[in-house]
């Protein structure tokens, strides 16, 4: 069952129908008309409005939820009791006490739970972080992350996304912790708003974090709601034997050469586009945690040290001084 018919909702929905190893039972949406949208797209999902009567359904194996951040937890739980496994958006909840529970709860029922952050499943990520692991650039000193949206989230969504440093830095924490294998000891950041709609809900649009981990490397994340030029996500990292890249996607690789210049296509234009085969392999992932017994991709302590992370960020720009993380 699918949990939200929301933008990611629907990026799910279309994954689920094109998986064979999953059979869409339910969509779930309080919004009726959303519900019956998102189902009218398979020939075997109901529409409903509460999780109720699909939990109650033992046909039901599993369930991926696409609501806003704040419903996570109530539906999490709710599955746990229902013995549904469960691949949850990212995060879990802003609160850490909230995410331990869902996690402690969904272990005592031996219940999976994957949280999503389809980056760790992006092939050209993947292939990064496998450099990095094998000693390809020697030992790590520098990883640099930029991630500038396109376009501007509605501020709608802004509202209740829980702010830049848990929604959108968050990935980037993640994809640090993963390419170091440590937790970093140390946070500054700084952070503008640019636009007045956002500096209103007390929220940033323009983000600079600097990292430091207990071996000596060293991260920057640059975050950044508005990439005029198209959905911008890359990394870099440095070694003392060498460097990776990963680079952007764009539809189509032609280059057309003249005398007015170098013309190539502009970037992906959002993150569907750029995260399409993420979003897939993360599904099929979710796949081999429910059928093969593998373990999920990204763990409790995974998510539990990137909400520190980022709470210890966001106090850093808000107070302008660094910030000691302890865990």
């Amino acid at each position: 069952m699918l949990v939200g018919a929301g933008r990611i909702g629907m990026v799910h929905l279309n994954n689920i129908l094109a998986n064979q190893r999953f059979e869409l039972k339910y969509v779930v949406d309080a919004d009726e008309k959303a519900a019956k949208n998102a189902a009218s797209k398979s020939t075997t999902a109901k529409p409903l409005t509460s999780v109720d009567a699909a939990f109650a359904d033992s046909h039901v194996a599993c369930v991926l939820i696409c609501t806003p951040t704040a419903d996570h937890r109530e539906i999490i739980l709710k599955a746990i009791h229902a013995g549904k496994a469960i691949m949850c958006e990212k995060p879990i909840s802003l609160k850490v006490s909230e995410l331990d529970e869902c996690y402690n709860e969904a272990k005592k029922h031996n219940v999976p739970l994957l949280c999503g952050y389809q980056r760790r499943s992006d092939p050209s990520f993947r292939q990064l972080q496998e450099a990095c692991k094998k000693g390809a650039v020697g030992n790590v000193q520098i990883v640099k992350t930029t991630s500038r949206d396109n376009p501007v989230p509605t501020l709608a969504y802004l509202k209740i996304s829980g702010k830049i440093f848990h929604d959108c830095g968050s990935h980037d924490i993640d994809v640090c912790r993963w390419i170091t294998g440590e937790d970093p000891v140390e946070v500054f950041a700084v952070a503008s708003a640019f636009k007045p709609e956002i500096k209103e809900m007390g929220d940033w649009d323009t983000v600079l974090i600097s990292l430091k981990y207990p071996s000596g490397i060293i991260a920057s994340i640059d975050l950044s709601r508005k990439a005029a030029y198209g959905y911008d996500q890359r990394i870099e990292v440095l070694g003392d034997k060498g460097m990776v890249q990963a680079m952007n996607r764009q539809p189509t690789t032609m280059i057309l050469s003249t005398d007015e210049g170098i013309k190539s296509d502009p970037y992906c234009y959002s993150f569907p586009q750029r995260y399409d085969q993420a979003y897939a392999f993360e599904l099929d992932h979710f796949a081999d945690v429910i059928t093969k017994k593998v373990e999920p991709r990204l763990s409790h302590e995974d998510a539990r040290m990137v909400a520190i992370i980022a709470d210890a960020a966001e106090r850093s720009a808000e107070t302008g001084k660094p910030v000691t993380i302890t865990y």
